[in-house]
């Protein structure tokens, strides 16, 4: 229970913690070290005095004590967790309780963590940090989600509702994906602080000097990793990897090569033959490749996070110019870029889109009515091609004149009614499903900029052409 001589802040910004426990000794042990580290404490002798104070002032983070009388800390964290004001702060148990049952009552409770008395100060500190930038993670991106919400609300409002509407679907999946990856990151890095973390300096210990060296390189090689292998592109690589393994005459061939993978090793092996023919190598391996794991779900969460960011923006982008009856100087590729990350649902994973934009000027223009017209043209697209097949847009520098060609693979528009498809109310769609406005309102918006649009067909090659003017 000893504790470091040396003390400095980690962190940014200062965070506050409130500690619940009746055992006088234990708290100011405990206020006494986190204070060193810059945390701002506050201190409650039961669970009553612990839940008033945690509603009015609503730190980051709790250490609650499980046997306290009156009321437990079990029942101190199902109230915690039944208050809307508290709801979200996430609690870590102490307690000299080292059952299963106990476990899961404290998770079932609302908990995300325990802490085993007698109480080991850089433990405490370890996890204490990884809740709290897990707890920043999920703040920031529920800020996104605000933001999209609030986003939606607006666009909701207006007009162009009418075509975000076959969106909505595409983006609510675009936005759970990532949370549903951030929860399952979380709940793989509270695994490992449970299962791994505890044992692990004995682990490396009781390693010989140069089995420390290969299992130190191991989690070097894991900060590496590429995430985004396929599935089919694994399978390559565990094929490839059991006859090198074998050649060697190494056993477990199959077990070894997943292990291998998930770190990030499967393009040169010979820097790892002497651990790989090691009697301990199947254990080094798995502690490996349960720090991996931790790296994995950190890069997960920063991916997730990014990419709700992405549609967030692309919808804030959408609804900037809403209800502005001016131009403004606008860049087209990006109005371009937004409508195709609103419909990044829709495109995956049969259609292939081939983007060739040229770097093009800004021009004047009305960029919300713009943005208008590549939903209509590129959802047109997607519907004749059945959501299968090739969408292509291009876009270069015509002498006075921007063109923008939006081409699909699809089944064509029939010469006899390609005259008539800019027509309002005309749809070969049936009843319901269209009104018949998409490319007259098209049209308009063109016209609206001095410009043009024309229309090129036949079977699997259908290509509409915008064209604008630099001054319009």
């Amino acid at each position: 229970m000893s504790m470091p001589a040396t003390k400095k802040s980690i962190y940014l910004k200062k965070y506050s913690i409130l500690i619940i426990d009746d055992n006088p000794n234990n708290l100011k042990l405990l206020v006494e070290y986190l204070e060193g580290y810059d945390f701002e404490i506050m201190v409650a002798r039961n669970g009553k005095l612990g839940l008033e104070r945690a509603k009015m002032a609503l730190p980051a983070l709790i250490l609650l004590d499980v046997l306290m009388p009156e009321m437990d800390g079990f029942e101190t964290c199902r109230q915690l967790k039944a208050h809307p004001q508290t709801a979200n702060i996430p609690v870590i148990f102490m307690t000299a309780l080292e059952s299963i049952e106990d476990k899961v009552k404290g998770f079932e409770a609302g908990g995300v963590d325990y802490i085993t008395k007698p109480i080991d100060y850089d433990e405490v500190l370890a996890r204490i940090s990884t809740h709290l930038r897990i707890r920043d993670l999920t703040v920031r991106l529920n800020d996104k989600v605000d933001e999209l919400t609030q986003t939606r609300h607006e666009l909701i409002q207006s007009e162009k509702m009418a075509a975000l509407g076959k969106l909505i679907a595409g983006i609510a999946h675009e936005i759970n994906t990532p949370l549903g990856a951030i929860h399952s990151s979380v709940g793989n890095i509270a695994d490992f602080l449970n299962k791994t973390l505890l044992q692990l300096p004995a682990f490396v210990q009781q390693l010989s000097t140069e089995r420390q060296h290969d299992f130190f390189a191991l989690i070097q090689k894991s900060s590496t990793i590429d995430l985004s292998l396929s599935i089919k592109e694994k399978r390559i690589l565990k094929k490839s990897l059991m006859k090198k393994l074998e050649s060697h005459s190494i056993p477990q061939s199959d077990t070894i090569a997943i292990s291998l993978i998930g770190i990030g090793v499967y393009e040169d092996i010979n820097p790892f033959l002497s651990l790989l023919q090691d009697t301990q190598c199947q254990t080094i391996l798995e502690q490996a490749y349960q720090l991996s794991s931790l790296h994995r779900s950190v890069e997960t969460i920063t991916i997730a996070s990014n990419r709700a960011t992405k549609v967030v923006f692309a919808l804030k982008s959408f609804a900037r110019f809403d209800s502005l009856d001016k131009k403004v100087e606008a860049n087209i590729a990006e109005g371009i870029d937004t409508v195709l990350t609103l419909y990044q649902n829709q495109l995956k994973p049969s259609i292939h889109v081939k983007k060739d934009i040229a770097t093009l000027p800004l021009i004047s223009c009305y960029p919300d009515d713009l943005n208008q017209v590549w939903i209509n043209l590129i959802h047109n697209a997607l519907q004749a091609m059945d959501y299968k097949g090739v969408l292509s847009i291009k876009g270069v520098l015509q002498e006075k004149y921007i063109s923008i060609s939006v081409t699909d693979t699809g089944k064509g528009i029939p010469s006899e009614i390609k005259s008539k498809i800019f027509e309002p109310f005309f749809t070969t769609k049936a009843v319901g499903e269209g009104s018949g406005l998409g490319l007259d309102i098209v049209k308009r918006i063109i016209e609206k900029h001095k410009g043009n649009i024309e229309v090129t067909s036949v079977v699997g090659h259908t290509t509409f052409t915008v064209l604008l003017p630099l001054n319009s």
